[in-house]
């Protein structure tokens, strides 16, 4: 899918996946599962690894490439440069990339596989293009109105069968789309918001420094899609395609391509449904976002309320039928995001933010804190040894706790444009877990305030401090204060380096006793304890059951790399100077 203006995007292909560990109150001081590298299972090798040379590889949009890499004598292999979304399968040795609709006639990337052993190495390169194959109707501008240091656009959308079901293709959707005048000599941030039940774009959407992208989803899809038979027929066969989260990444991309949006500081931010639309694109299509800011949304599909269960299985059917959502997965399953963040690489280095109410009883607590059925974990359990920052308080859907002000939990820190702790797609991004200053929001059972209510939960009085019928704190966080200088990291082949520290800023003491401090205040006694995982890595790939050395301050010690990869500093000791966590070989 091609617009206009050609844009490079110089990314990666570095998400790896996770295995999941087997509680929550495990320090991340060795992976688990972790494998004998091949030199300890076969004899050293005699001579210096080679590779097959590799021919240049076209693929066309939605169609799956995989490449095989024939390595002799090598221990470990490692692929760079490779496209977003693609990744090298070190156990198959193969690159495996299926690019979507809007990765196509960009210039191509050029991956290059290494080859080592004791002895030496050897490197070979191909070039992947990808061809413009799949060519939704390009949105057009309806309205154009002047603001004075930006644009306010109104879109018209129209879809055809690939953004739309059969039976409603070629009708029209509007869109709102502001954009800085800034963009004509430097590309901004862009920041995709999504609506809630009911809401549209806005139509008086105002200036920001960001190109601000708002869509629409009239039909309560939740912004993934609904079945392929509707409007004419029932939900009861055929497939459920996310044909709403293709017309967000049509404007996107168009976005990004015609009006000076960075792709590589994309951002998607929602609100209860949006909220729930911005955790499923965030994590879904994490190669294209680089952070989620979600409030209120429920992160597993079948732990929806029932009245909200019952509306969406007339769109994607029932959750027994769990019909194909048209990439050989059931709907009901890939929305279940504990379920992607388990077994997604592509989801493995998202930075997440979620902010939930106790007293909220449209989308109750046990969003977070109740297990899916399919994974058995809960979402927090689920996020652990991700990039994420989850914020709760008693207040409701919408309405503040009534003792904490609105946005308590820090000063008002902006991942999209701190100057140093930011995220970008082409950075490191640190995932903090089993911080010392954690709160307790509780195990999802009630503290027998109040009666289990099938729609609401344990939600209380959202005007009555105190009273909710959730275990737990109150209010708290976790991994609160917790910052990252991306300016300053390192990834090389050698060596992975990122400067953290634990950040206090001005604030207030806690307004009652029991309740957290206010915006950048730090009540917790310091220093932080936390371990630390390094996300987002590109050029540092360490063979799993390889030993590394790691420091940061005064602390060191050595780590093996899990069998996927993954590598962590156990307990680190953050104060509030910077000091620099350091993995190396």
């Amino acid at each position: 899918m091609r617009f206009g203006l050609a844009v490079t995007m110089l990314l990666g292909g570095c998400a790896v996946e996770e295995t999941p560990s087997a509680t929550d109150s495990e320090p991340l001081d060795a992976a688990p599962d972790a494998i004998t590298d091949v030199s300890d299972t076969a004899p050293p090798p005699t001579k210096a690894p080679t590779l097959a040379a590799l021919t240049d590889r076209t693929v066309a949009e939605d169609e799956l490439l995989t490449v095989p890499v024939v390595a002799t004598d090598a221990t470990h292999v490692v692929a760079t440069g490779l496209p977003p979304g693609a990744r090298f399968d070190a156990e198959t040795r193969t690159v495996v990339f299926r690019p979507d609709f809007i990765q196509g006639g960009l210039a191509p990337w050029t991956v290059t596989l290494r080859a080592s052993n004791p002895i030496g190495s050897a490197t070979t390169s191909f070039r992947i293009t990808v061809t413009d194959t799949i060519h939704p109707p390009v949105p057009t501008i309806t309205r154009n109105e002047d603001l004075g240091t930006c644009r306010r656009l109104t879109l018209a959308v129209k879809t055809d069968a690939y953004t739309d079901s059969p039976g409603h293709a070629g009708r029209t959707f509007t869109a709102v789309v502001v954009v800085p005048k800034s963009t004509l000599t430097k590309p901004a941030p862009v920041r995709v918001y999504l609506h809630g039940v009911g809401g549209a774009p806005n139509a008086s959407a105002g200036c920001t420094s960001y190109v601000t992208v708002e869509p629409h989803d009239p039909m309560t899809s939740y912004w993934w899609g609904y079945s392929d038979k509707l409007p004419g027929g029932a939900p009861t066969t055929g497939t459920v395609p996310p044909y709403t989260a293709r017309r967000v990444l049509q404007l996107v991309d168009w976005a990004q391509r015609s009006q000076g949006g960075d792709p590589l500081r994309t951002f998607v931010t929602g609100t209860s449904m949006g909220g729930a639309g911005a955790l499923t694109l965030g994590l879904l299509w994490a190669r294209h976002f680089a952070g989620v800011d979600a409030r209120w949304g429920q992160a597993i599909a079948r732990n929806h309320r029932p009245a909200r269960l019952a509306t969406l299985e007339k769109l994607w059917g029932t959750r027994e039928a769990n019909l194909d959502d048209g990439a050989g997965l059931g709907v009901w399953d890939r929305l279940d995001l504990t379920r992607a963040l388990r077994d997604e690489p592509e989801a493995a280095g998202q930075f997440v933010f979620v902010k939930h109410g106790k007293d909220d009883a449209t989308i109750h607590f046990g969003a977070v804190t109740i297990a899916s059925p399919l994974t058995k974990r809960t979402f927090y359990e689920a996020l652990r040894g991700h990039p994420h920052y989850a914020v709760w308080d008693e207040g409701g859907h919408g309405p503040a706790d009534p003792v904490l002000p609105d946005g308590w939990w820090d000063g008002g820190w902006s991942r999209i444009g701190d100057a140093t702790a930011f995220l970008a797609l082409d950075r490191l991004a640190p995932a903090f877990s089993l911080a010392s200053h954690d709160g307790d929001p509780g195990d999802g059972t009630g503290n027998g305030k109040v009666k289990w209510d099938a729609n609401g939960g344990f939600a209380a009085d959202v005007a009555v401090a105190g009273d909710t019928g959730w275990k737990g704190d109150l209010a708290g966080a976790k991994n609160r204060h917790l910052r990252w200088d991306a300016s300053k990291a390192v990834d090389t082949e050698d060596r992975v380096e990122l400067p953290l520290r634990a950040f206090a800023g001005t604030g207030k003491a806690p307004p009652r006793a029991g309740y957290p401090t206010i915006d950048d205040q730090i009540g917790a006694k310091l220093p932080i304890v936390v371990d630390v995982m390094l996300r987002r890595v590109v050029r540092f790939q360490p063979a799993p059951g390889e030993v590394l050395a790691w420091s940061c301050g005064a602390q060191k010690g050595e780590v093996t790399v899990g069998a996927d990869g993954t590598f962590a500093a156990p307990r680190v000791e953050l104060g509030t100077d910077w000091v620099t966590l350091s993995f190396h070989r």
